[in-house]
């Protein structure tokens, strides 16, 4: 199996939504990323995302059409464990360092505990956190700025 790319929710919801009809390069590619399987997810993603349809019936649909086709990484008490020593952790680097969104620490840990994934991301916290920790993450936002998108 190749890399798995674990797609943060800002660049689910936030950029794709907003980016679908101006022709750029984010939406074919993740349209690619899913039709060569090189996507999962986890609890916390997807509980992050979900939360954005207006209406069950949109909801359902989302489910239906992409996440419930997604591998979903296991959020096991060893990733929560690793979620916080990783708060921790860089709490001890720079002051405030760790002042990041709490979900952010649970996805990283998802991500690191996978051997197969990739965490494909559009936030700086991502960045930090896993240059952090060494987790092999693909920051997407430079492109994306270099593309004209903020």
């Amino acid at each position: 199996m190749g890399r798995v790319r674990l797609p943060d929710p800002l660049a689910r919801r936030a950029a794709l939504a907003r980016l679908t009809s101006t022709g750029t390069y984010l939406p074919r590619l993740l349209v690619d990323r899913l039709a060569d399987d090189e996507v999962a997810t986890c609890v916390p993603i997807a509980l992050e995302v979900l939360t954005g349809p207006p209406s069950d019936t949109e909801l359902d649909r989302d489910w239906d059409n992409v996440w419930r086709h997604l591998r979903l990484l296991p959020m096991t008490e060893a990733v929560s464990e690793r979620a916080l020593a990783l708060l921790r952790g860089l709490a001890h680097t720079t002051e405030g360092a760790h002042r990041r969104r709490p979900i952010d620490y649970l996805i990283a840990a998802c991500a690191e505990a996978a051997d197969d994934v990739v965490l494909w991301h559009w936030d700086d916290d991502f960045t930090a956190i896993c240059n952090f920790a060494s987790i092999a993450h693909e920051a997407e936002h430079e492109r994306a700025r270099a593309a004209g998108i903020s």
